[in-house]
């Protein structure tokens, strides 16, 4: 079995001068938890996950962090003024891991272990075709084992 047996082939994506708002709203309306950045020849350029996004704090104000240890709904208004302004290019991850589409899934599961990878873009002649996640993986598991058991 490999990558792209398993993978999720309509992906979510964003461009790298895509708001860190719409990035949000789209992470939220959709029940997933990163999307890929592409440039216009669908190669990944990086990955804004919820992390990026809540592990960037805009304003670099220490601040804002305090504030929310006593009280997690506090919002400080440089903190929206500034993040208003970010992009994806300002907060993704840029040193992307990915697998081409014929990689076994043993081997996909192996480096998803060791690197400690929630997902992981699959590429096909450079191109962004899927993704998987942790939870594509476990359903082939599952049905692995079905497969067995029958």
């Amino acid at each position: 079995m490999n990558a792209v047996e398993i993978m999720t082939k309509e992906v979510l994506t964003v461009r790298p001068d895509t708001s860190v708002s719409e990035i949000a709203g789209l992470l939220l309306d959709n029940k997933i938890s990163a999307v890929p950045v592409i440039d216009d020849n669908r190669h990944v350029v990086g990955i804004v996950s919820e992390g990026d996004l809540l592990g960037q704090p805009p304003s670099g104000s220490p601040r804002a962090w305090w504030l929310r240890l006593f009280n997690e709904a506090a919002v400080c208004l440089e903190e929206i003024a500034t993040a208003r302004h970010l992009t994806a290019r300002d907060v993704m991850t840029q040193s992307v891991v990915a697998v081409l589409d014929h990689t076994p899934v043993d081997v996909l599961a192996t480096l998803m272990r060791r690197r400690q990878l929630k997902r992981v873009p699959v590429l096909r002649d450079s191109k962004l075709v899927g993704i998987v996640s942790r939870t594509d993986l476990l359903e082939a598991l599952m049905r692995r084992e079905n497969a067995v058991d029958e």
